[in-house]
Protein backbone atom coordinates (compact mmCIF):
# COMPACT_ATOMS: atom_id res chain seq x y z
CA UNK A 1 0.00 0.00 0.00
CA UNK A 2 2.93 2.09 0.83
CA UNK A 3 4.35 1.46 -2.26
CA UNK A 4 1.21 2.30 -4.88
CA UNK A 5 1.09 6.07 -2.55
CA UNK A 6 4.65 6.35 -3.17
CA UNK A 7 4.51 6.22 -6.51
CA UNK A 8 0.97 7.89 -7.05
CA UNK A 9 2.74 10.74 -5.37
CA UNK A 10 6.05 10.17 -7.07
CA UNK A 11 4.71 9.95 -10.65
CA UNK A 12 5.56 6.16 -10.56
CA UNK A 13 9.51 6.80 -9.65
CA UNK A 14 10.28 3.28 -8.00
CA UNK A 15 14.25 4.33 -8.35
CA UNK A 16 13.99 6.89 -5.46
CA UNK A 17 11.97 4.30 -3.46
CA UNK A 18 13.34 3.42 0.02
CA UNK A 19 12.38 3.40 3.66
CA UNK A 20 14.05 6.66 4.46
CA UNK A 21 11.96 8.06 1.35
CA UNK A 22 8.91 7.35 2.67
CA UNK A 23 9.84 8.14 5.97
CA UNK A 24 10.41 11.44 5.04
CA UNK A 25 6.74 12.10 3.50
CA UNK A 26 5.58 11.47 7.36
CA UNK A 27 7.56 13.32 9.09
CA UNK A 28 10.60 15.51 8.71
CA UNK A 29 12.51 13.56 11.57
CA UNK A 30 14.10 11.97 9.09
CA UNK A 31 14.74 15.32 7.19
CA UNK A 32 18.37 16.11 5.83
CA UNK A 33 19.45 19.76 6.84
CA UNK A 34 19.61 21.01 3.22
CA UNK A 35 15.95 19.24 2.59
CA UNK A 36 14.86 21.22 6.18
CA UNK A 37 16.78 24.50 4.72
CA UNK A 38 15.26 24.74 1.24
CA UNK A 39 12.26 23.45 2.67
CA UNK A 40 11.87 26.47 5.25
CA UNK A 41 12.87 28.88 2.74
CA UNK A 42 10.21 27.84 0.48
CA UNK A 43 7.58 28.22 3.06
CA UNK A 44 8.41 31.69 3.99
CA UNK A 45 9.01 33.08 1.03
CA UNK A 46 5.47 31.82 -0.01
CA UNK A 47 4.03 33.88 3.22
CA UNK A 48 5.85 36.17 2.48
CA UNK A 49 4.32 36.14 -1.09
CA UNK A 50 0.62 35.54 0.26
CA UNK A 51 0.97 38.28 2.85
CA UNK A 52 1.92 40.97 0.71
CA UNK A 53 -0.85 40.00 -2.02
CA UNK A 54 -3.09 40.32 0.92
CA UNK A 55 -1.92 43.87 2.31
CA UNK A 56 -3.02 44.57 -1.63
CA UNK A 57 -6.66 43.27 -1.62
CA UNK A 58 -7.83 43.80 1.64
CA UNK A 59 -8.36 47.30 1.22
CA UNK A 60 -10.03 46.72 -2.17
CA UNK A 61 -12.70 44.81 -0.78
CA UNK A 62 -14.30 48.06 0.93
CA UNK A 63 -15.30 48.93 -2.65
CA UNK A 64 -17.61 45.27 -2.33
CA UNK A 65 -18.60 45.90 1.05
CA UNK A 66 -20.08 49.48 0.63
CA UNK A 67 -22.43 48.46 -1.94
CA UNK A 68 -23.71 45.39 0.11
CA UNK A 69 -23.77 46.14 4.00
CA UNK A 70 -25.07 48.80 6.26
CA UNK A 71 -23.21 52.06 7.65
CA UNK A 72 -22.99 50.05 10.83
CA UNK A 73 -21.62 46.89 9.06
CA UNK A 74 -19.52 48.84 6.34
CA UNK A 75 -17.39 50.45 9.43
CA UNK A 76 -17.19 47.23 11.22
CA UNK A 77 -15.62 45.20 8.09
CA UNK A 78 -13.75 48.50 6.79
CA UNK A 79 -12.15 48.60 10.43
CA UNK A 80 -11.54 44.99 10.15
CA UNK A 81 -10.05 44.70 6.59
CA UNK A 82 -7.31 47.50 7.40
CA UNK A 83 -6.58 46.03 10.58
CA UNK A 84 -6.24 42.73 8.95
CA UNK A 85 -3.88 44.58 6.24
CA UNK A 86 -1.84 45.80 9.33
CA UNK A 87 -1.17 42.40 10.41
CA UNK A 88 -0.19 40.99 6.92
CA UNK A 89 2.30 44.06 6.54
CA UNK A 90 3.84 43.56 9.72
CA UNK A 91 4.08 38.77 9.14
CA UNK A 92 5.99 40.21 5.69
CA UNK A 93 8.47 42.17 7.00
CA UNK A 94 8.83 40.28 10.29
CA UNK A 95 10.03 37.22 8.52
CA UNK A 96 12.65 38.55 6.30
CA UNK A 97 15.49 36.79 8.05
CA UNK A 98 14.06 33.75 9.09
CA UNK A 99 15.48 30.20 8.07
CA UNK A 100 14.68 27.38 9.90
CA UNK A 101 11.43 25.24 10.19
CA UNK A 102 10.76 26.69 13.39
CA UNK A 103 10.54 30.40 11.78
CA UNK A 104 8.53 28.73 8.85
CA UNK A 105 6.46 26.96 11.47
CA UNK A 106 5.59 30.52 13.10
CA UNK A 107 5.19 32.04 10.55
CA UNK A 108 2.44 29.74 8.77
CA UNK A 109 0.95 29.61 12.19
CA UNK A 110 0.68 33.33 12.33
CA UNK A 111 -0.76 33.39 8.48
CA UNK A 112 -3.46 30.98 9.05
CA UNK A 113 -4.65 32.84 12.08
CA UNK A 114 -4.63 36.44 10.72
CA UNK A 115 -7.54 34.82 7.67
CA UNK A 116 -9.20 32.91 10.18
CA UNK A 117 -9.67 35.58 12.75
CA UNK A 118 -11.03 37.76 10.07
CA UNK A 119 -13.20 34.69 8.67
CA UNK A 120 -14.57 34.77 12.53
CA UNK A 121 -15.40 38.19 12.21
CA UNK A 122 -17.29 38.80 9.29
CA UNK A 123 -19.22 35.78 9.94
CA UNK A 124 -22.24 37.37 12.11
CA UNK A 125 -22.56 40.19 9.67
CA UNK A 126 -23.64 38.02 7.10
CA UNK A 127 -27.09 36.97 8.33
CA UNK A 128 -27.25 34.55 5.46
CA UNK A 129 -30.42 31.57 5.86
CA UNK A 130 -30.35 30.68 2.51
CA UNK A 131 -26.68 30.05 0.53
CA UNK A 132 -29.17 29.67 -2.93
CA UNK A 133 -30.67 32.94 -2.29
CA UNK A 134 -27.47 35.04 -2.40
CA UNK A 135 -27.48 37.91 -5.17
CA UNK A 136 -24.90 40.37 -3.70
CA UNK A 137 -21.48 39.85 -5.01
CA UNK A 138 -19.77 40.39 -1.77
CA UNK A 139 -21.62 37.86 0.30
CA UNK A 140 -20.68 35.25 -2.18
CA UNK A 141 -16.68 36.25 -1.97
CA UNK A 142 -17.48 36.18 1.57
CA UNK A 143 -19.14 32.58 1.81
CA UNK A 144 -16.28 31.35 -0.39
CA UNK A 145 -13.12 32.82 1.92
CA UNK A 146 -12.80 29.60 3.65
CA UNK A 147 -12.42 27.53 0.80
CA UNK A 148 -9.61 30.05 -0.24
CA UNK A 149 -8.07 29.42 3.28
CA UNK A 150 -8.11 25.82 3.06
CA UNK A 151 -6.70 25.91 -0.60
CA UNK A 152 -3.80 27.60 0.73
CA UNK A 153 -2.27 24.42 2.14
CA UNK A 154 -1.74 23.52 -1.16
CA UNK A 155 0.85 25.90 -1.59
CA UNK A 156 3.17 24.82 0.88
CA UNK A 157 5.56 21.68 0.90
CA UNK A 158 4.18 19.91 4.08
CA UNK A 159 4.49 16.42 5.61
CA UNK A 160 1.34 14.09 6.20
CA UNK A 161 1.97 14.82 9.76
CA UNK A 162 1.52 18.80 8.91
CA UNK A 163 -0.57 19.08 6.92
CA UNK A 164 -3.15 16.84 8.79
CA UNK A 165 -2.07 18.57 11.95
CA UNK A 166 -2.88 21.78 9.83
CA UNK A 167 -6.51 21.00 8.25
CA UNK A 168 -7.44 18.96 11.81
CA UNK A 169 -7.05 22.41 13.34
CA UNK A 170 -8.62 24.18 10.51
CA UNK A 171 -12.04 22.48 10.83
CA UNK A 172 -12.30 22.25 14.51
CA UNK A 173 -12.77 26.56 13.95
CA UNK A 174 -14.78 25.91 10.67
CA UNK A 175 -16.73 24.19 12.95
CA UNK A 176 -17.03 27.18 15.50
CA UNK A 177 -17.74 29.48 13.10
CA UNK A 178 -20.47 27.71 11.34
CA UNK A 179 -22.20 27.86 14.95
CA UNK A 180 -22.05 32.01 14.09
CA UNK A 181 -24.53 31.06 11.29
CA UNK A 182 -28.14 32.40 12.03
CA UNK A 183 -30.12 29.92 13.95
CA UNK A 184 -32.89 29.37 11.02
CA UNK A 185 -30.18 28.53 8.49
CA UNK A 186 -30.81 25.54 7.16
CA UNK A 187 -28.49 22.28 8.88
CA UNK A 188 -28.51 20.65 5.45
CA UNK A 189 -26.72 23.34 3.77
CA UNK A 190 -24.69 23.58 6.66
CA UNK A 191 -23.58 20.06 6.99
CA UNK A 192 -22.71 20.72 2.68
CA UNK A 193 -20.43 23.51 3.76
CA UNK A 194 -18.42 21.36 6.13
CA UNK A 195 -18.24 18.14 3.78
CA UNK A 196 -17.11 20.35 0.62
CA UNK A 197 -14.79 22.33 2.83
CA UNK A 198 -13.21 18.59 3.95
CA UNK A 199 -12.99 17.57 0.54
CA UNK A 200 -11.33 20.48 -0.97
CA UNK A 201 -9.03 20.03 2.22
CA UNK A 202 -8.33 16.34 1.35
CA UNK A 203 -6.68 17.37 -1.95
CA UNK A 204 -4.73 20.37 -0.84
CA UNK A 205 -3.12 17.94 1.44
CA UNK A 206 -2.04 15.51 -1.69
CA UNK A 207 -1.36 18.86 -3.16
CA UNK A 208 0.78 19.88 0.00
CA UNK A 209 2.20 16.44 0.27
CA UNK A 210 3.13 16.11 -3.43
CA UNK A 211 5.22 19.49 -3.26
CA UNK A 212 7.25 17.84 -0.39
CA UNK A 213 7.95 15.27 -2.22
CA UNK A 214 9.04 16.47 -5.78
CA UNK A 215 11.32 19.40 -3.33
CA UNK A 216 12.99 16.24 -1.96
CA UNK A 217 12.94 14.21 -5.26
CA UNK A 218 14.91 17.67 -6.81
CA UNK A 219 17.48 17.89 -3.80
CA UNK A 220 18.20 14.23 -3.57
CA UNK A 221 19.16 14.43 -7.96
CA UNK A 222 21.16 17.71 -7.43
CA UNK A 223 22.71 17.02 -4.03
CA UNK A 224 23.79 13.45 -4.24
CA UNK A 225 27.09 12.19 -5.90
CA UNK A 226 25.69 9.46 -8.12
CA UNK A 227 28.74 7.30 -7.47
CA UNK A 228 29.39 7.03 -4.20
CA UNK A 229 25.89 8.13 -3.05
CA UNK A 230 27.38 11.37 -0.82
CA UNK A 231 26.12 14.41 -0.50
CA UNK A 232 28.31 16.62 -3.29
CA UNK A 233 30.60 19.25 -2.00
CA UNK A 234 28.43 22.28 -3.04
CA UNK A 235 25.45 20.86 -0.88
CA UNK A 236 27.87 20.03 1.75
CA UNK A 237 28.88 22.85 2.37
CA UNK A 238 25.65 24.33 2.66
CA UNK A 239 24.65 21.34 5.22
CA UNK A 240 28.07 22.02 7.33
CA UNK A 241 27.15 25.91 7.37
CA UNK A 242 23.45 25.10 8.72
CA UNK A 243 25.15 22.34 11.14
CA UNK A 244 28.03 25.09 12.28
CA UNK A 245 25.49 27.98 12.75
CA UNK A 246 23.04 25.80 14.66
CA UNK A 247 25.99 24.24 17.11
CA UNK A 248 27.03 27.89 17.15
CA UNK A 249 23.48 29.43 18.64
CA UNK A 250 22.95 26.49 20.89
CA UNK A 251 26.68 25.90 21.98
CA UNK A 252 26.55 22.16 21.25
CA UNK A 253 29.39 19.81 20.09
CA UNK A 254 29.61 18.92 16.52
CA UNK A 255 32.29 17.56 15.03
CA UNK A 256 33.62 17.05 11.99
CA UNK A 257 36.00 14.48 10.00
CA UNK A 258 37.81 14.88 7.16
CA UNK A 259 38.88 11.58 5.22
CA UNK A 260 41.81 10.88 2.43
CA UNK A 261 42.17 7.28 1.22
CA UNK A 262 45.89 6.71 0.78
CA UNK A 263 47.60 5.90 -2.22
CA UNK A 264 44.82 6.01 -4.17
CA UNK A 265 46.06 7.68 -6.88
CA UNK A 266 48.14 4.34 -7.18
CA UNK A 267 44.69 2.42 -7.98
CA UNK A 268 43.98 4.65 -11.18
CA UNK A 269 47.55 4.76 -12.75
CA UNK A 270 47.88 1.06 -12.80
CA UNK A 271 44.47 -0.64 -12.95
CA UNK A 272 42.23 2.24 -14.53
CA UNK A 273 39.73 4.57 -13.59
CA UNK A 274 36.67 1.68 -13.83
CA UNK A 275 38.79 -0.15 -10.66
CA UNK A 276 39.23 3.19 -9.07
CA UNK A 277 35.51 4.24 -8.90
CA UNK A 278 34.68 0.32 -7.60
CA UNK A 279 37.12 1.00 -4.77
CA UNK A 280 35.89 4.68 -3.88
CA UNK A 281 32.51 3.58 -4.13
CA UNK A 282 33.09 0.69 -1.82
CA UNK A 283 35.13 2.52 0.88
CA UNK A 284 32.01 5.31 0.63
CA UNK A 285 29.24 2.38 1.11
CA UNK A 286 31.58 1.24 4.64
CA UNK A 287 31.87 4.90 5.69
CA UNK A 288 27.77 5.24 5.32
CA UNK A 289 27.07 2.24 7.05
CA UNK A 290 29.36 3.24 9.75
CA UNK A 291 27.58 6.53 10.11
CA UNK A 292 24.51 7.14 12.51
CA UNK A 293 20.86 8.78 11.15
CA UNK A 294 22.27 12.13 11.99
CA UNK A 295 25.24 11.92 11.10
CA UNK A 296 26.29 13.97 7.27
CA UNK A 297 28.60 11.88 4.51
CA UNK A 298 30.03 14.89 2.14
CA UNK A 299 32.41 13.16 -0.86
CA UNK A 300 34.46 16.64 -1.27
CA UNK A 301 36.44 16.01 -4.19
CA UNK A 302 38.03 12.88 -5.65
CA UNK A 303 38.90 10.38 -3.26
CA UNK A 304 38.40 12.98 -0.02
CA UNK A 305 35.54 12.67 2.20
CA UNK A 306 34.27 15.02 4.96
CA UNK A 307 32.05 13.57 8.14
CA UNK A 308 29.62 15.99 10.00
CA UNK A 309 28.77 14.62 13.49
CA UNK A 310 25.97 16.61 15.02
CA UNK A 311 25.83 16.97 18.67
CA UNK A 312 28.83 14.96 19.40
CA UNK A 313 32.57 15.73 20.47
CA UNK A 314 36.43 14.56 19.45
CA UNK A 315 36.14 11.76 21.70
CA UNK A 316 32.86 10.66 20.28
CA UNK A 317 33.74 10.78 16.79
CA UNK A 318 37.71 8.99 17.83
CA UNK A 319 35.17 6.13 18.51
CA UNK A 320 33.29 6.71 15.41
CA UNK A 321 35.89 6.58 13.29
CA UNK A 322 37.74 3.44 15.31
CA UNK A 323 34.32 1.53 14.42
CA UNK A 324 34.88 2.60 10.54
CA UNK A 325 38.36 1.17 10.66
CA UNK A 326 37.13 -2.21 12.57
CA UNK A 327 34.65 -2.26 9.77
CA UNK A 328 37.31 -1.68 7.36
CA UNK A 329 36.80 0.70 3.74
CA UNK A 330 36.98 -2.34 1.69
CA UNK A 331 39.82 -4.03 -0.64
CA UNK A 332 42.01 -2.69 -3.37
CA UNK A 333 42.56 -4.23 -6.30
CA UNK A 334 45.24 -6.14 -5.76
CA UNK A 335 43.65 -7.41 -2.64
CA UNK A 336 44.97 -5.33 0.06
CA UNK A 337 42.95 -3.74 2.40
CA UNK A 338 42.35 0.23 1.90
CA UNK A 339 43.38 2.42 4.59
CA UNK A 340 42.51 6.14 5.27
CA UNK A 341 44.23 9.03 6.73
CA UNK A 342 41.95 10.66 9.13
CA UNK A 343 41.95 14.65 11.00
CA UNK A 344 39.10 15.21 13.80
CA UNK A 345 38.20 18.45 14.90
CA UNK A 346 35.60 19.67 17.33
CA UNK A 347 33.60 22.92 17.14
CA UNK A 348 33.93 23.92 20.49
CA UNK A 349 37.57 23.43 20.87
CA UNK A 350 38.36 24.72 17.58
CA UNK A 351 36.41 28.21 18.49
CA UNK A 352 36.49 29.28 15.03
CA UNK A 353 34.25 31.98 13.66
CA UNK A 354 33.15 30.30 10.37
CA UNK A 355 32.79 26.49 8.95
CA UNK A 356 35.41 27.41 6.43
CA UNK A 357 37.89 27.35 9.19
CA UNK A 358 36.62 24.67 10.78
CA UNK A 359 37.35 22.41 7.56
CA UNK A 360 40.58 24.07 6.86
CA UNK A 361 41.60 22.36 10.74
CA UNK A 362 40.22 19.07 10.13
CA UNK A 363 42.12 19.05 6.85
CA UNK A 364 45.52 19.96 8.51
CA UNK A 365 44.97 17.20 10.76
CA UNK A 366 44.89 14.94 8.47
CA UNK A 367 47.46 15.75 6.65
CA UNK A 368 49.19 15.60 9.90
CA UNK A 369 48.04 11.74 9.44
CA UNK A 370 49.20 11.20 6.49
CA UNK A 371 52.90 12.66 7.14
CA UNK A 372 53.24 9.75 9.65
CA UNK A 373 52.61 7.21 6.77
CA UNK A 374 48.65 7.28 6.70
CA UNK A 375 46.29 4.86 7.86
CA UNK A 376 46.24 6.95 11.10
CA UNK A 377 44.33 9.54 13.22
CA UNK A 378 45.30 13.14 13.62
CA UNK A 379 42.67 15.09 16.43
CA UNK A 380 42.89 18.81 16.98
CA UNK A 381 43.47 20.03 20.57
CA UNK A 382 43.95 23.81 21.35
CA UNK A 383 47.08 25.52 21.22
CA UNK A 384 47.69 25.26 24.90
CA UNK A 385 47.21 21.83 25.61
CA UNK A 386 49.11 19.22 24.48
CA UNK A 387 48.02 17.62 21.09
CA UNK A 388 46.36 14.49 21.12
CA UNK A 389 47.82 11.77 18.22
CA UNK A 390 46.27 8.29 18.32
CA UNK A 391 48.37 6.09 15.47
CA UNK A 392 46.90 2.38 14.79
CA UNK A 393 49.34 0.76 17.74
CA UNK A 394 48.02 3.17 20.15
CA UNK A 395 44.32 2.48 19.55
CA UNK A 396 45.10 -1.42 19.53
CA UNK A 397 46.37 -0.62 22.69
CA UNK A 398 43.56 1.39 24.11
CA UNK A 399 41.14 -1.05 23.28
Amino acid sequence: MLVYLYNVFSGGSRQSLSVEAVDRLFSNESHSPLLRRRRARVILSRVRFLSLLCVITFPVGFLLDFATFDVEGYVTLGITRALMAVLFLSLFFGISGGETLRDAYRALGIFFAILLTFQTMYQPLLDITDIFAITSLAAAGYLLFPFLIVGCIAIFPLTVKEAVLTLILFFVIQMFILILMPENADPHQRLGILLTLMVTGLLCVFAAISQLLYISLLIDQASIDSLTQCYSRNSGEEIIDVQFKISKRQNMPFSLVFIDLDNFKAINDRYGHEAGDRALANAAASIRRNARGSDVIVRWGGEEFVILLPNTDAEGALKSIRRLRNIGLGARPDGKLMTASFGIVDRQNANVGDWSALVDIADNQMYEAKSRGGNDISIYSPPDEEETELKLDDLAAAE
